[in-house]
């Protein structure tokens, strides 16, 4: 922003907040393994239909998150319709190489302009109720019946712009103006994933689960490691040093040092991206579970208080030095298929919490010390609701 452009106040008390916790962010000697104390949060935080409504409003519609890979963009004219969070929005690879995202609504009688993704060679949509013609951008270039309309109220129409950007072989929306831009609302765990040299990584492997928990309860499960002996004895429990995971917190985000068993202690001194599973959770909803050569990215999607959907896609770097495409190919799907079996566990343990989540049983939830990053994304959660209400 130059210097005759106010800066909103909501963006700047954001941007106040991320710098001021921006020192927390790398690990030093000293600090601690689970940095914050135990907690508890009621279980009507889960269940109750009202909050969820103010959660959707006050963190989801104020929040970056990827929504597809670049992939998905590959060529000039070729566009995604993403329908989630109660929204429908066109995101399109326009001429000059360039993003647009524009909401999927005619501005004529709200019709839905596209149904589903593609490729528009002829560089105009027509709506399907009315004729009005959009182009990849968004704007109205054609309008049936244009004498009969208010002609101000034509000039300069557009189906509203969405906030889009490239980042990390992902496109990134945001639904709000008053948000910082991607990289400054990463922060810390932006500058860590760009270790990885992701934009030089292919997106091969996509999944989708729908899971009836509340979206909270879902970030929750990705989010510590305590499980692992439990849910995971058998897909994670003998390689994953779980007692040894190394949290931080760097509001709004969080991430953790994950080592494994016969190959961290043998990398030695190695930073510690290359000799960890680093795991990295993008408030409100995206997690990065990174090797040094390819990871698994997720997003929890609300559709109900008590439904989520989870995307999740296996992202590859290129093949090690020494390693032939084909072995790197079949190491990659073997990966992948792991990293299936072990979402269907979590998927098992979390579709069950759903059948008791409303028990009269349930009344509050403990986190423990080793489940800090479930404390501070609770922390954050009620800190953007109370000031969306206040």
């Amino acid at each position: 922003m130059n210097e005759r452009t106010p800066v909103p106040e909501g963006l700047t008390e954001q941007m106040k907040h991320l710098e001021a916790e921006a020192a927390r962010a790398f690990p030093t000697p000293a600090e601690k393994q689970y940095p914050l104390p135990p907690s508890v949060v009621d279980a009507s935080d889960y269940t109750d239909p009202n909050l969820f409504d103010r959660e959707m409003k006050a963190i989801f519609h104020h929040s970056w998150f990827p929504v597809c890979p670049t992939v998905d963009l590959r060529n000039p004219r070729d566009y995604v319709v993403w329908d989630r969070l109660q929204q429908s929005i066109v995101i399109a690879r326009l001429d000059d190489g360039s993003i647009a995202a524009w909401h999927n609504v005619c501005q004529h009688r709200g019709a839905r302009l596209l149904k589903e993704s593609g490729s528009c060679k002829g560089g105009r949509f027509a709506c399907p109720w009315h004729g009005l013609q959009y182009d990849l951008s968004g704007i109205v270039k054609a309008v049936p019946l244009k004498e009969s309309f208010d002609a101000a109220r034509l000039e300069g129409l557009r189906a509203p712009a969405v906030r889009a950007t490239e980042w990390g072989s992902f496109i990134w929306l945001c639904l709000s103006d008053d948000v910082p831009e991607l990289e400054p609302y990463l922060g810390a765990v932006g500058e860590e994933l760009s270790f990885y040299g992701l934009d030089r990584f292919e997106t091969r492997f996509r999944y989708e689960i729908e899971l009836n928990a509340n979206w909270k309860v879902v970030v929750d499960a990705f989010n510590e490691t305590w499980h692992v002996p439990f849910t995971h004895s058998v897909t994670l429990g003998k390689f994953v040093l779980w007692r040894d995971a190394h949290l931080r917190i760097t509001p709004p985000h969080s991430w953790m040092t994950l080592p494994l068993k016969g190959f961290t202690d043998r990398m030695g001194d190695a930073d510690h991206r290359l000799k960890n599973i680093c795991h990295y959770t993008a408030f409100p909803n995206t997690v990065f579970s990174c090797f040094p050569t390819h990871l698994q990215t997720w997003n929890v999607w609300p559709v109900s208080v008590d439904k989520t959907i989870m995307t999740a896609w296996g992202v590859v770097g290129p093949a090690p030095e020494g390693v032939s495409e084909d072995d790197w190919q079949a190491q990659n799907q073997r990966d992948w298929d792991h990293f299936v079996a072990v979402s269907a566990e979590d998927a098992a343990v979390l579709n069950d919490w759903g059948t008791v989540s409303h028990s009269l049983g349930a009344k509050q939830y403990m986190f423990n010390t080793a489940e800090s990053r479930l404390t501070a994304f609770h922390q954050e959660v009620a800190r953007r609701v109370a000031a969306a209400t206040s």
